[in-house]
């Protein structure tokens, strides 16, 4: 979302801990700097972010690039591949094969999505919101949480309308680039089914008229009973 963001975030902490320190009358002897700490030092707090599920649902429902970066580098530091880009394409491309996922044509540049050299297919991302989905995959299930819904949270707060049949039936991630639009999520029918879907648009000139274009084919969705 549109939250502040620090340049230097352990510096930023530092600094903030020293002036903490000196309102309670403790002196300082010198400005934060970086370094490694000595064998003598003893921990004296330790914090621990949000939870992965709730890191996972916040970057989907605001679509919060610099978590997805991060998330996606964690990612590759836990297959033990450098916190880079290239790193992480190879943990991330890796995890997805395991998975099953339908990876021809996919290049992951990134994780936020921004990098024009990402490519990803519309059955790759509808398969993997179906198998977030899978009760055999709970681990996959913030996946589906995190989805915004429509006309009431995240990127969809303000597209469908109080009015709209498919208000509060679909839930979906957007994707925004210049000449790009796409929308993929879940979607309850007539019959109560939960569908997964995924539409991909290039070569938009117009992204209020293509999101809207998509907004309707994810309402049909909501209306069909066959």
């Amino acid at each position: 979302g549109p939250a502040p963001r620090s340049g230097d975030p352990a510096a930023d902490a530092a600094r903030a801990f020293a002036d903490l320190l000196g309102d309670a009358g403790v002196a300082t002897r010198s400005a934060p700097a970086s370094g490694k700490a000595v064998k003598e030092s003893r921990t004296v707090a330790t914090h621990w972010s949000k939870p992965l599920s709730a890191l996972v649902e916040r970057a989907l429902t605001n679509s919060d690039n610099d978590i997805a970066e991060a998330l996606i580098r964690q990612t590759a530091l836990k297959a033990g591949e450098p916190a880079s880009f290239a790193g992480s394409r190879r943990a991330t491309t890796a995890e997805l094969k395991r998975l099953g996922m339908p990876l021809t044509g996919a290049r992951l540049a990134d994780g936020s999505g921004l990098d024009r050299a990402d490519k990803v297919s519309a059955g790759l991302l509808a398969r993997l919101l179906a198998l977030a989905a899978d009760r055999d995959h709970p681990e996959l299930r913030p996946v589906l949480t995190g989805l915004p819904v429509a006309g009431f949270s995240g990127t969809l707060g303000d597209r469908y309308t109080a009015t709209s049949p498919a208000t509060g039936l679909i839930r979906a991630k957007t994707g925004t680039l210049t000449g790009v639009n796409s929308l993929a999520g879940t979607a309850v029918d007539a019959q109560g089914r939960l569908l997964a879907f995924a539409f991909l648009a290039s070569g938009t000139t117009s992204p209020a008229e293509a999101e809207a274009t998509l907004d309707t084919l994810a309402t049909t969705l909501t209306q069909g009973t066959g």
